[in-house]
């Protein structure tokens, strides 16, 4: 079975732009992942402060062998004042 030339350019053009449509797509998809690489850098590296902040108020009370709860509390909030400044900024 022979096609005409017309319809074989139709064809050809038809799958140039579909090409072109996907090439489009593919650098949106890229640009969106980029985009969420980099959130999902943040959500790691706040993660991993707030993992910090947790095992040094666990650190501090298990440190406080003496059941001096004022101490280790006015510790923590020290900890906390610290991590809150460093989020803020």
């Amino acid at each position: 079975m022979f096609i005409t030339k017309k319809l074989h350019n139709k064809i050809v053009e038809a799958k140039k732009r579909e090409i072109e449509q996907l090439k489009k797509e593919n650098k949106e998809l890229k640009q969106i992942r980029i985009l969420e690489v980099r959130n999902n850098t943040k959500i790691l590296e706040q993660n991993n402060r707030k993992t910090k902040l947790i095992n040094s108020i666990k650190e501090i009370l298990e440190i406080n062998k003496y059941n001096r709860v004022d101490v280790a509390l006015e510790k923590i909030k020290e900890l906390v004042r610290d991590y809150q400044s460093k989020t803020s900024s």
